[in-house]
């Protein structure tokens, strides 16, 4: 804010401050825990209803491997709202799956949900990370 070219200090009123509106998950999938069978497997970490995904990426810890042509693919309302049906192939490194431009907002409780398709995996380990903000059903304006 200014007055006159002065920078002004600026009072945020502590019921705008709150450790609900967003923050980071991660979770893990790891072949050696949640197996690589061809379907959808839910991983336990949970974002809140409303709240607004506005970037992912995966850091592959152990390259995926397959004895046929797998796909990879995350999500969250759907099973590929984070990431599209990805070869195996691609998956390696770190992937951006979501960017800002793409946001889009949960319809519901979510738990990150990792599809295998196509063929079953044999190995494979992998870092998910989400960024959210809100939601903002709780915040009241003054």
């Amino acid at each position: 804010m200014s007055n006159n070219g002065n920078v002004q200090n600026v009072y945020i009123p502590k019921s705008y401050i709150t450790d609900e509106l967003g923050g980071r998950i991660a979770d893990i999938y790891d072949f050696s825990i949640h197996g690589g069978a061809v379907g959808t497997i839910e991983l336990p970490a949970e974002i809140p209803d409303n709240a607004v995904i506005v970037g992912a990426y995966v850091d592959v810890l152990t390259d995926p491997t397959s004895g046929g042509a797998a796909t990879v693919a995350i999500g969250l309302n759907t099973t590929t709202d984070i990431l599209a049906a990805t070869a195996i192939a691609a998956v390696t490194g770190v992937v951006v799956a979501k960017e800002q431009s793409a946001a889009f907002k949960l319809t519901a409780d979510r738990k990150i949900q990792v599809t295998i398709a196509t063929a079953a995996l044999t190995a494979g380990k992998m870092a998910i990370c989400i960024d959210w903000v809100g939601p903002f059903d709780n915040v009241v304006p003054r």
